[in-house]
């Protein structure tokens, strides 16, 4: 006003995506560089400390306007202010409730309606440092930097927009709640159905239930005289002969489509559908447990289920724009890698619906932490009087708008919340009271957990292993080298819905995204390994473990190999000893399954990019329902030491009673069998011993032998199969593979789905793993990461878009040579 004329802005207008957030528009425009590349993301934490303002025109009709009509927005992040038509509607802040305003005096039929949305700077949120319970505002935490993100704060419309209009009732929530009878063949769906009355009168109001088939099951109608204001219609309808329910790996997933219809003299006014399934679920006791543990044991329709599982966090650190199809991509990652639960994570977001509908779809059960996570330096969760006001209604909208969806089984108050001492907090915190209290009112029927971890012990130590401290446990998240195997053959959890260990990418990628960077020597020292995963930084590790690597000449491509093997052996042995120990463990869950930032080392199994890591193929195999595995002390020896393994059998699917012939090879690197023996295992679903090992160790080419184990069934098909390395180096156990001389491999595409690799050299290739050159093409492979004996041939299934030729793949190992 005082100058008189328009102040003409830094960066004016652009096309803006929505859903999205300001910093991709600014990608898309040229304003912003990809922060994945080098040190780019440094240069973007401008965008959160400025204003922005989104803008748009509109028209509408006089025949689609109704009485009432409301603008929608479902996710603003995180604060500001909405204009319509020059006249401030409303201000907002937080991001995880719709903003939902009456605007039925504002809106224009006979010309274009203007709307504004001005967005303040971005609030200062403590990231993975500072005080848990100094935090007052509810936003995603992991932007503000974390071990494996930096600091990228989105802001923007990252939920959808739009105008909805009726008359005389609108649907606020519809909840079908789906129960199965005690027959688990009958079941019955509950109607719980809130809405607005703009007029007092008798409805006519219609229920059906379908198969996602759409062939209809059963269809009720009754008239009830509704009051003005906000009320609640409730409706049971029996459903007979129903199809259940089932997690990843125990059976199918069939669906069913309920729906509602409100209408007035024949004409129906308001409709709502959604798809639930049938399914029981429930929480025991695991067996032999501490009075004082809670009940993690988790039963589907009356059958004890292992948590298979990964913690799961945003695609990327800009939500807002993730589509269904990379949903469907990264769960499907997960899906084939025989996963049965995500943990998404309580740092981030609630997660959208189309993850969820492809959890359902797919049998990915879900467990939601309500948006805590711990701080570093205090982990207590809040008590302020006003943030538990605003965490109850997030954690009530949250849950209404999830409870329908069959794969949610467990929520969870948030990550690793803990009082002084490392003490995981319970219901005796009045935050975890407050969010216990609302999942017994709207969800009464899912468990509730007060925290990860729970329990005395946030963590296992092995002097207290044997004296009932170990609940849920989180750690380690590293490679324990000469004790990864003590500690894991004696841990007595009850569940690890947290371990893990560091892999770092893939060595070309790492060179990449180093624009401007150094790829080489991956140290603390240098910046660009420090910003792009700091935390899992292994070269002290790797130098114990492979012998010392030069600082000046680039390793990178053979470190890769080192690194993601370590991450394979330390995941695959936890797992299986975890496993072992079912019922009295409940589950194992790594921390992590995917990543939201190119990181160059990190605890996730999938990269950035959709790309698998070796130890996903190894978790694959660990997770499978039927498994062989090996219990051991050690991996490396001295020629006369006694070599002794006792074999496991997992028969998970299986009826009990199967008969299966397990054999057992200790092979040295040239292909000679030192030692062969067979064992008949008669099968049950928990762990069966099928047999020992034992071998007095002998001199051995390249220091190397290998314990090869293969399960065949009655028609003599390998139907399981693992193999072990082990080392004759005392110092550094895994320095001869890096001594290896290069074996030769001719690989055939023999089919479009099936690859043939066989190995023409005198030596065994050392972990061939198969990747597509393409991370876009998310290709499935049946097994993976691979050790092929001299003379030996071994066939890969995979499922991808249609592969004419092997030049689309990439063979790499640690004797392979260069990826090729």
């Amino acid at each position: 006003m005082e100058l008189g004329h328009e102040i003409i802005p830094a960066i004016g207008h652009m096309k803006a995506s929505i859903p999205g957030s300001v910093q991709t528009d600014l990608m898309a425009n040229g304003w912003l560089k990809d922060p994945n590349v080098g040190l780019a993301s440094l240069d973007g934490e401008w965008v959160d400390n400025r204003e922005w303002v989104y803008e748009t025109n509109f028209s509408i009709s006089d025949d689609w306007l109704q009485e009432r009509c409301e603008l929608v927005f479902e996710g603003l992040d995180y604060s500001g202010e909405i204009y319509l038509n020059g006249s401030k509607v409303a201000g907002f802040e937080g991001m995880f409730i719709p903003v939902r305003l009456d605007i039925t005096d504002r809106i224009r039929t006979n010309g274009s309606n203007r709307l504004l949305v001005v967005f303040h700077a971005a609030p200062d949120i403590d990231g993975q440092f500072g005080y848990s319970n100094q935090i007052r505002k509810l936003k995603s935490r992991f932007n503000y930097a974390w071990d494996w993100c930096p600091r990228i704060v989105p802001v923007g419309i990252w939920k959808d927009v739009y105008l909805q209009t009726y008359s005389e009732v609108k649907i606020n929530d519809f909840y079908p709640n789906a129960m199965v009878g005690d027959n688990m063949i009958d079941g019955h769906v509950r109607f719980r159905t809130e809405v607005t009355v703009q007029r007092r009168g008798p409805y006519t109001i219609s229920y059906k239930v379908m198969t996602d088939q759409g062939e209809q099951k059963e269809i009720a109608v009754h008239t009830k005289e509704l009051e003005c204001g906000k009320g609640c219609i409730e409706y049971e309808l029996a459903v007979a002969d129903i199809a259940l329910w089932w997690p990843n790996g125990y059976g199918n997933q069939p669906l069913y489509k309920v729906e509602i219809d409100i209408a007035n003299d024949s004409h129906s006014i308001c409709h709502d559908m959604k798809l639930i399934g049938f399914r029981k679920v429930e929480f025991i006791n695991n067996p032999n447990s501490p009075e004082s543990a809670l009940p993690y044991t988790l039963v589907i329709n009356g059958r004890s289920i292992f948590m298979k599982g990964v913690n799961w966090v945003p695609i990327r650190p800009f939500y807002g724009d993730v589509k269904a199809d990379e949903y469907a991509n990264y769960l499907g990652r997960f899906k084939d890698m025989n996963v049965n639960i995500l943990r998404i994570w309580g740092g981030a977001i609630i997660e959208k619906q189309d993850f969820y509908q492809y959890c359902d779809a797919n049998g990915l059960m879900v467990w939601q932490e309500l948006l805590q996570s711990s701080s570093g330096i205090n982990n207590t969760p809040p008590d302020d009087s006003k943030f538990l006001d605003d965490l109850e209604q997030v954690a009530i909208y949250a849950i209404k708008e999830k409870r329908s969806h069959p794969s949610l089984v467990i929520w969870c108050g948030g990550n690793e919340l803990m009082w002084e001492g490392f003490k995981p907090v319970d219901e005796r915190h009045a935050n975890i009271a407050r969010l216990k209290k609302v999942v017994e009112e709207f969800d009464p029927g899912r468990g509730f957990l007060p925290t990860s971890a729970s329990g005395p012990s946030f963590n296992a130590n092995v002097k207290h292993m044997g004296n009932g401290l170990h609940h849920d446990v989180h750690g380690p998240w590293l490679y324990l080298e000469s004790d990864h195997y003590e500690f894991f053959n004696k841990d007595d959890s009850l569940l690890l819905s947290e371990m893990g260990t560091p892999g770092i990418s893939r060595a070309e990628n790492i060179e990449k995204y180093a624009i401007g960077c150094s790829a080489w020597p991956p140290t603390k020292e240098n910046p660009y390994w420090v910003h792009r995963g700091a935390w899992w930084i292994q070269w002290e590790q790797l130098n114990r473990l492979f012998g010392e690597w030069s600082r000046d000449h680039n390793e990178l491509q053979i470190y890769s190999q080192a690194s993601r093997y370590v991450q394979m052996e330390s995941l695959r042995y936890a797992i299986e000893a975890t496993r072992r120990r079912e019922p009295y463990a409940s589950g194992f869950i790594i921390w992590m399954g995917n990543e939201p930032f190119a990181n160059n080392s990190n605890t996730s199994v999938i990269e950035y990019d959709g790309m698998v890591k070796p130890a996903y193929y190894a978790v694959k195999n660990a997770f499978s329902p039927l498994h062989i595995s090996a219990k051991y002390d050690k991996v490396n020896f001295s020629e006369g030491e006694r070599f002794s393994c006792q074999l496991y059998l997992h028969d998970e699917l299986g009826t009990n009673g199967q008969t299966f012939d397990v054999q057992a090879e200790i092979v040295g690197i040239d292909g000679t069998v030192y030692k062969q023996e067979r064992f008949t295992c008669t099968s049950e679903q928990l762990a069966t011993q099928a047999g020992e090992l034992d071998w007095i160790v002998a001199e051995a080419p390249y220091s190397l032998f290998f314990l090869r184990l293969q399960v065949r069934d009655k028609g003599n098909t390998v139907v399981s199969s693992n193999t072990y390395l082990y080392s004759l180096d005392l110092l550094s156990p895994y320095r001869p593979l890096r001594q290896l001389p290069k074996a030769s491999l001719v690989v055939e595409l023999m089919r479009e789905e099936q690859l043939q690799i066989r190995n023409i050299s005198d030596i065994t290739a050392v972990g061939v793993m198969i990747q597509e050159k393409e991370a876009s093409r998310f290709t499935s492979f049946d097994h993976n990461y691979l050790y092929i004996f001299p003379g030996e041939s071994v066939t890969i299934k995979c499922s991808m878009q249609p592969m004419d030729t092997v030049e689309q793949l990439i063979i790499n190992g640690f004797n392979i040579g260069l990826p090729s």
